[in-house]
């Protein structure tokens, strides 16, 4: 089948059956020391072959033999009195295949001045690029869709973490506390997303196992696996990731206008693909699963310590707040989260969640504080009163985020910039697969 379709195959048979022996077209027959005994065409039932031998010398060859074993006795023979190697060496078919050699390698010497009369053997590969990106993306799509267990496991993960993240943040008030808890669902959301790189993984090395074989014999290169090996995730990714804002977005009683949810879940969706092509990066660079999964815990609690999220920035060490922070993919996803959700959010206390202050005797709370209050963010609930005066931290959720420095008109900036992060990992991906060393057959 794949001769039929173009490709030459090039293969060692030992004391092959006659059915077998008449799928092959040409033949290297080498005896003893590598010497050369014959280097030609087969022909139909091997009468090529076996003219060839006949009219040298050897014994007519029975119809009922079978040709392989017939030449191999012949070739073989130590008591022969044709030396076989020197017949050959002096036969016009060796001369012929020499002058065949010949023009090849003259077609070689005059490449750039006749491109036309190149033979396409001289090809590395037998189709260009965009021809073998289809045929190797068609390929892998199918072997993907086929492996109900990786995909199983990967929407089986997102289903499972929605229903837990989003019943323990179960439909969220606009209290102060329900505010830090948006952050934390935010948060947990993105961790969650994050560790599928460890299941990205092993799936990108048996792949890259069949790369290695296939492209040994030139059948494709790293461009068409490269960008096939990313590309096809994205259908997958796609579904897990809207099983879990499906759930998880409407349980916990996030932001529920239209342009927020959408956001949402476009940031959701490329937080996948920026995991998974993060998982392909490191292991496009490790030799082995075992060493991609050493780095794994190193890069990830990297990236969520600096993101503004666990720690604020003011409060991150000076030496990975002046690079890491402004380098940290994950710092412009959280802040377009939070931002997202949080805008013109109205924030109201809870009784236990107020601050209580006392004016001076016969001051009310907004003779004492009303002038500070009217630029301080929050408000005070009371103001006409004359004694314990109720002060909440936060009139709007705007006010919570402007103390991580992280503002609203950012968000489609953040979404270009992370966006700009998983070209980048793609690309990364595409460079070390084409420096990557394969042993050439």
């Amino acid at each position: 089948r794949l001769a039929t379709n173009g490709q030459t195959i090039l293969c060692t048979i030992h004391q092959p059956s006659s059915l077998l022996f008449e799928a092959f077209d040409r033949l290297l027959l080498l005896v003893r020391g590598g010497k050369t005994v014959y280097f030609g065409d087969i022909g139909d039932d091997a009468h090529v072959l076996i003219s060839y031998f006949e009219r040298n010398g050897a014994p007519k060859c029975p119809k009922s033999a079978n040709p392989a074993e017939y030449i191999l006795d012949v070739a073989g023979n130590p008591s022969s009195a044709v030396d076989w190697p020197s017949t050959w060496t002096e036969s016009p078919e060796c001369h012929g295949v020499q002058l065949e050699i010949d023009r090849i390698n003259e077609i070689k010497r005059h490449t750039d001045s006749n491109v036309d009369d190149i033979d396409q053997s001289n090809k590395e590969f037998a189709h260009g690029n965009t021809y073998q990106t289809q045929l190797v993306m068609r390929r892998m799509f199918l072997m993907q869709w086929r492996n109900l267990q990786y995909n199983g496991t990967r929407v089986g993960l997102q289903i499972f973490s929605a229903l837990i993240v989003g019943f323990t943040f179960y439909q969220l008030d606009n209290t102060v506390s329900s505010l830090q808890n948006r952050v934390f669902a935010t948060l947990e959301s993105l961790v969650i997303s994050v560790l599928v790189i460890n299941q990205i993984q092993p799936q990108f090395f048996r792949q890259r196992e069949l790369y290695s074989r296939e492209s040994s014999t030139n059948q494709y290169g790293p461009l068409a696996f490269g960008v096939s090996v990313v590309f096809t995730e994205i259908p997958f990714i796609a579904v897990a990731n809207t099983c879990y804002f499906l759930i998880f977005y409407f349980v916990a009683g996030l932001n529920g206008k239209s342009n927020r949810a959408g956001y949402f879940y476009l940031i959701y969706i490329m937080l996948g693909i920026f995991a998974t092509t993060l998982g392909q990066a490191v292991a496009a660079f490790a030799p082995n699963d075992l060493v991609a999964t050493l780095f794994n815990p190193i890069i990830t609690t990297m990236l969520l310590l600096t993101a503004g999220a666990f720690v604020s920035k003011s409060q991150i060490p000076m030496f990975w707040r002046r690079w890491m922070y402004h380098i940290n993919p994950l710092r412009y996803v959280m802040e377009g989260l939070l931002v997202n959700e949080l805008h013109d959010s109205r924030i109201v206390c809870r009784p236990q969640e107020f601050y209580v202050f006392e004016p001076p005797a016969s001051t009310s709370c907004r003779e004492y504080a009303g002038a500070w209050i009217a630029k301080a963010p929050g408000y005070i609930n009371n103001l006409d009163a004359f004694s314990g005066c109720q002060y909440c931290p936060y009139a709007i959720g705007d006010e919570y985020t402007n103390t991580l420095t992280w503002y609203y008109v950012h968000r489609w900036r953040n979404f270009c910039i992370f966006l700009g992060f998983i070209i980048f990992n793609v690309m990364f991906v595409l460079f070390v697969t084409r420096i990557y060393k394969v042993n050439k057959r």
